[in-house]
């Protein structure tokens, strides 16, 4: 069996006891509670004065929308130019937000996007340049409530995968999503969150569907808000 293989199936098993520990775990406290990290990019095009300003505004217009003060972001890369014709450019500026942001709703929507290639994001941030939506996936609270516990983004050689662990199962960290409740809860409409494999390539990705559309399962991982 590959190495991948082994990983992502060890990846599989950790996802299953994770599951039945947090079904009983208290909440998280403040000291074990991952923070959150947000990878932007702004985009802008004309005279390279004009598009590096554009970019930059983009970029802030983003971060502000996701509740980030300027003091949270910080410029990674650019601008970076692409001349597309005379004085015409393009201009790319990309920067990190980390901390929590404001808040000004009680939840945030768990969207699934799917990439240019047909890799998988869950993730209530922005969607990432070549990525779209595929689908939402429920609520997530942006705070904790009784019950819950923070869920996480989490990659593993370049392929993403949500978790409830702060240490992603011994993979990278990304970001919190935000609080899901690790069993059912009374009297709150909830929808299974599954994790799920697909392809030859055995990519991860999240579905609400408990047979996980017809893919592989790798359990569940809880339940998220649906109102």
């Amino acid at each position: 069996m590959h190495r991948t293989s082994r990983l992502r199936t060890s990846l599989l098993s950790l996802a299953a006891a994770l599951a039945a520990a947090m079904t009983v775990a208290a909440p998280a406290s403040a000291a074990n509670v991952g923070p959150v990290v947000v990878y932007l990019t702004g985009m802008g095009g004309g005279p390279q004065n004009i598009a590096a300003a554009a970019a930059q505004d983009h970029l802030a217009r983003q971060a502000a929308e996701l509740g980030f003060a300027g003091s949270q972001c910080r410029v990674t890369e650019g601008p970076i130019f692409q001349h597309v014709t005379g004085d015409y450019y393009n201009a790319m500026i990309k920067a990190t937000c980390s901390g929590d942001p404001a808040v000004s709703t009680p939840t945030r929507t768990l969207n699934r996007l799917i990439g240019p290639n047909g890799e998988h994001i869950s993730t209530v941030w922005n969607v990432p340049p070549g990525y779209r939506v595929e689908g939402s996936l429920g609520q997530l609270y942006t705070s904790p409530r009784e019950g819950t516990v923070p869920l996480y983004h989490c990659v593993v050689r370049k392929d993403n995968f949500l978790s409830g662990d702060v240490n992603c199962e011994g993979q990278t960290y990304v970001s919190r999503l935000g609080w899901f409740y690790p069993g059912q809860p009374a009297g709150v409409g909830s929808a299974p969150l599954m994790r799920c494999m697909v392809g030859k390539q055995r990519e991860f990705f999240e579905s609400n569907a408990t047979n996980c559309e017809g893919q592989t399962s790798g359990g569940q991982l809880g339940w998220v808000f649906t109102g």
